[in-house]
């Protein structure tokens, strides 16, 4: 009989109790029902192994992530941004590991701010190991389960019996419900927590300890309508824009800073303090400091820095804006937040639009089997904006799967991906693994004329290719995973950034480039007035109608300006302008030549001037000097190393000879006489220019008038 009753009591205290009750309220005002309940939750099994996303890297007695949470959803006061998925059966909101003994709840001791739903010693690891978790986030719906799960045994293989459990939480009425499948064996001492506590450890609803939840069987607990429970906590709700993302902005623009501070708690807040910082490695950044005069429980106001960002240099500029001075704040992880600003240059044709720092990290990322995705939500800097090509990096293709590429508007219900723009292939002939890679939309530019849009990557069905991954801080919060067609913020939007982006140019711009000097030919040694001809292109997206300003100068002669009147100048046509004023000098000049454009709205300087080199040596009064100089004659001309004066007709040539520079100055030069009509000049110790050779007697006799300089320009 003895031996009879110890068996019945183990039966009991290892057998599911068929539960039919309700709890609480804790201390802030959460109750439960469970589904045996009247009133309570009916057990409706939520099967997320197709559609949700499969969370690898559980073992024993560890957790990962962390992973995007739904945007709005409260427990207790606070409203939590990411969670972190529990090998032992729980979630937890601050990154913090349990294993057994197990806490009771509440417990000001232990770790705290967590949902167990069947917080026990459960193991994912050994071989054959049968136990599985899946996460799946929606736009108001988060569910984890735990399929298949067993106990952790000493002993080979390390685990026993089977767990299939999960959590759904709900934005919309801030429930909280555990569905439990299948329950099959036990773990050591029983030790099994199930329950709710908050951030602080102070408040928290058990609904049992050491008891096995039976098959079939749900618990819901449900948020207060109304709370008596005091709480003091102010923080940084959102830097910039609502929502905490990652922006673009122009650079050199003004930027307005702006954080949201909001009152988490219930208890009027005063003299809040505030300060942000944003810094980049090269540019100068900004810092300012404020002050919140009150706030009322559960409000938040958006206070704009009197400094604004001016970004300087392109690239990532890092927020970090903070509160200060709140008495008695029960919260502190809220009161510092850090926000991504990446500042883009707007000139040119393809401007890259991208979250990332440049510098791959971790590897890549892909899911088991293909099919999945990662997206991005983007608002261009500059509006009209046109996206003519997606920019990624592949981080692996060992089997050259190629991948798809799509963007959406976002005209969908709350500015959800909505309308299909663009789809494309990439071939694996089109990108290069490990290098960032330009991938042309399917056809002509997409224009963004307001809001924003997103881009998604897409693996082939059974494919291995990887996406880039970006770890290093600040993160965008902007990533999407995809699949099964369901758009889901990321699970590590908060921890990595993915190499992936967009390419993009204004959509309506002007753009009016220095094409071409047509006339005169670069090098070209001029000797009387020569008109100046150059093509204008424009570079735009538009038709041209603004008037052009043209312009040149040669050296030290004045500039010539010239505006062409408003006409039709269409996409990719140029036109060609000859100056009404030739290019002309009253001595000899050789120089530089440069032309530009100018006009109105511009969008790129870059292109707007071209120089060429000049030499122009005036002709006027020669007619008048001896003849005699004229059958004188340098070969070759323009020279390189060394060139030849000749006697032209047997003419005898001066014995003496100097070699001047454009500018006035004399050189020093090795001449050798092989006859009397031919002389070798050594001009390898010169530099490249335009040069004049004159006899001793033009120099320094009273001959000076004549004989003509003999001209020489060397080249190299």
């Amino acid at each position: 009989m003895k031996n009879l009753l110890l068996s019945c009591l183990l039966l009991l205290v290892l057998a599911p109790i068929a539960f039919a009750g309700q709890g609480g309220p804790d201390a802030y005002g959460y109750t439960w029902k469970d589904s045996n309940e009247p009133g309570g939750p009916t057990f409706n099994w939520i099967n997320i192994t197709t559609t949700g996303i499969q969370v690898t890297g559980l073992a024993d007695d560890n957790f990962v992530g962390p992973f995007g949470f739904i945007d709005g959803f409260q427990y207790y006061w606070y409203y939590p941004n990411q969670v972190w998925i529990g090998s032992n059966g729980y979630l937890s909101f601050s990154g913090n590991n349990f294993a057994s003994p197990f806490p009771t709840i509440p417990n000001t001791a232990s770790p705290h701010n967590f949902i167990a739903a069947m917080m026990s010693d459960l193991n994912f690891d050994g071989t054959g190991n049968p136990g599985t978790c899946y996460y799946r986030n929606t736009a108001d719906t988060i569910v984890i389960s735990w399929i298949n799960v067993p106990f952790w045994i000493v002993g080979t293989p390390s685990y026993i019996g089977s767990n299939s459990f999960q959590i759904v939480l709900v934005r919309s009425d801030r429930s909280i419900t555990f569905n439990y499948q299948t329950q099959l064996g036990s773990t050591q001492n029983n030790d099994i927590t199930i329950g709710i506590e908050n951030i602080t450890g102070q408040l928290g609803l058990q609904h049992s300890k050491n008891v096995y939840p039976p098959t079939g069987y749900s618990i819901k607990f449900y948020y207060p309508t109304t709370t008596t429970y005091q709480v003091v906590d102010g923080g940084i709700d959102w830097n910039m824009d609502e929502g905490n993302g990652g922006m673009f902005v122009k650079r050199y623009s003004t930027v307005p800073v702006v954080t949201n501070v909001k009152n988490f708690g219930n208890q009027p807040l005063s003299n809040i303090s505030v300060s942000a910082t944003i810094s980049h490695p090269t540019a100068l950044g900004m810092s300012g400091t404020g002050q919140i005069a009150s706030l009322i429980a559960g409000t938040d106001t958006s206070f704009t820095f009197s400094t604004p960002l001016i970004p300087t240099d392109p690239g990532i500029y890092n927020m970090i804006s903070q509160v200060g001075g709140i008495v008695g704040d029960l919260v502190a992880s809220n009161n510092l937040l850090a926000t991504k600003i990446i500042a883009i240059d707007t000139s040119g044709t393809h401007i890259p639009m991208e979250y990332h720092d440049g510098t791959p990290d971790l590897g890549g990322i892909s899911w088991s089997g293909g099919s999945g995705g990662v997206g991005y939500y983007m608002k261009p800097a500059f509006y009209p904006c046109q996206i003519n090509g997606y920019r990624l990096m592949i981080s692996a293709d060992p089997m050259a799967n190629g991948c798809y590429l799509k963007i959406f508007d976002d005209d969908g219900p709350n500015g959800s991906p909505g309308t299909m723009l663009d789809s494309v292939f990439a071939s694996p002939v089109s990108y290069v693994v490990g290098a960032n890679s330009l991938i042309p939309t399917s056809g002509a530019p997409i224009t963004i004329p307001s809001g924003g849009f997103y881009v998604l990557w897409i693996m082939p069905p059974g494919g291995t290719i990887a996406l880039a991954r970006d770890a290093t801080p600040p993160i965008s919060n902007r990533s999407y995973e995809y699949l099964g067609g369901i758009w889901a913020p990321c699970r590590f939007r908060f921890t990595e950034d993915y190499f992936l982006g967009v390419s993009v140019r204004w959509a309506n711009f002007e753009d009016i480039s220095a094409q071409r000097i047509v006339s005169p030919p670069a090098n070209s040694l001029l000797r009387t007035p020569t008109p100046v001809q150059v093509r204008a292109l424009n570079m735009g997206s538009n038709v041209n109608s603004q008037p052009i300003q043209l312009g040149y100068k040669f050296s030290i002669e004045p500039a010539v300006y010239h505006q062409v009147p408003a006409s039709a100048i269409f996409s990719g046509d140029s036109l060609t302008h000859q100056f009404s004023t030739p290019i002309s000098s009253g001595t000899l000049r050789s120089g530089t030549l440069c032309y530009w454009v100018n006009m109105n709205g511009d969008m790129f300087a870059g292109n707007d001037t071209l120089c060429i080199n000049v030499t122009y040596q005036p002709s006027v009064g020669f007619s008048e000097v001896d003849d005699r100089s004229a059958s004188w004659n340098i070969f070759p001309n323009p020279a390189n190393d060394h060139t030849f004066v000749l006697g032209l007709n047997e003419q005898t040539l001066p014995l003496e000879w100097e070699i001047w520079d454009a500018v006035g100055r004399k050189h020093a030069v090795e001449m050798t006489f092989e006859s009397e009509s031919r002389a070798r000049l050594n001009v390898s110790g010169l530099p490249p220019g335009f040069y004049h050779l004159l006899p001793v007697p033009l120099a320094h006799g009273s001959e000076s008038t004549l004989h003509k300089p003999l001209p020489l320009l060397i080249r190299r």
